[in-house]
């Protein structure tokens, strides 16, 4: 079961590909049936070939405004909108915005080493007895530091290697970007001048393709 599915499903996806192709075909194909069929007037053929024009001059507009989403730009009717909306004769509302200052305080860290003093008049053993554990003290201070450097660097690794593989997923986004840029408005590119092209040639020839029909 899951084989005879399969077919059908490859065929639907393989079909899907050209999805563009068949917007630009059927459109084409309702232009042809309005226009070309027998007694048709000229007006029909030349209404029919301006409105393929307007499309196709249309999908300039619409690989204008792709490209800008693509960039994550506002779209040509939310500029259009802003750009009236800032028109001098309309009346405007003042708005005043009111904002809070907050002020943060970081605090310093210190830190604080101890050492073991003989005392007053130290025997020879209470000297030895106060070196051992200073040595103690010092190499435990000692544990410390490498200890907290270890973490230092660990962290700042782990930041440089966050950072490195966030600039490659956004070198890799900018890359894509580019590449749509450059090719992804092919197709629309193509759909326009199918329309425009079938649209010319239904306009001017509106009058030589109605005789044909008479």
């Amino acid at each position: 079961m899951a084989g005879r599915m399969s077919g059908p499903k490859a065929l639907f996806h393989w079909l899907a590909e050209a999805r563009y192709t068949w917007v630009a075909l059927k459109v084409i194909l309702v232009a042809m049936v309005v226009s070309l069929r027998p007694q048709t007037p000229e007006s029909v053929i030349r209404l029919t070939g301006l409105v393929l024009q307007v499309l196709g001059i249309a999908t300039v507009i619409w690989g204008i405004s792709a490209t800008r989403a693509l960039f994550g730009r506002p779209s040509l009717a939310s500029k259009l909108g802003s750009w009236l909306g800032r028109c001098p004769l309309l009346r405007k509302n003042v708005t005043i915005a009111v904002g809070a200052a907050s002020l943060s305080i970081s605090g310093c860290r210190a830190k604080a080493h101890s050492t073991h003093r003989p005392g007053p008049d130290p025997t020879i053993e209470a000297r030895i007895e106060s070196l051992e554990r200073n040595v103690v003290l010092i190499h435990d201070r000692i544990s410390n530091t490498e200890k907290e450097m270890d973490n230092e660097f660990r962290k700042m690794s782990e930041s440089l290697m966050g950072e490195e593989h966030t600039r490659k997923i956004e070198d890799d986004a900018i890359r894509e970007r580019l590449e749509a840029t450059g090719t992804g408005g092919v197709h629309i590119s193509a759909i326009g001048a199918a329309w425009l092209f079938v649209g010319v040639v239904l306009s001017t020839a509106a009058i030589e393709i109605a005789n044909l029909l008479q």
